[in-house]
């Protein structure tokens, strides 16, 4: 003797259980920003030259190995 589950007929209200805001949508909402980050413009050059010195490494390696499979690819398509 099982009983039927009356299911309520599922009507949609238009509400999200989950925020879709994409970056670079036109529908965006933007939020204000909220960093409180004082800093001095001595402080943010010394933060950009800190930035520099710790990926001109990997960009100059990145170029070498470029650079030295071109070669190599040149060599072997001779």
């Amino acid at each position: 003797m099982s009983k039927k589950k009356n299911k309520d007929e599922y009507i949609d209200d238009g509400h999200t259980v989950y925020n879709m805001d994409v970056d670079g949508m036109p529908y965006r909402r933007v939020k204000p920003k909220d960093d409180n980050l004082n800093v001095t413009k001595a402080e943010k050059k010394a933060i950009i030259k800190a930035a520099f010195a710790q990926y001109t490494p990997f960009i100059i390696c990145a170029i070498i190995c470029f650079i030295i499979t071109m070669i190599i690819i040149s060599f072997w398509l001779k």
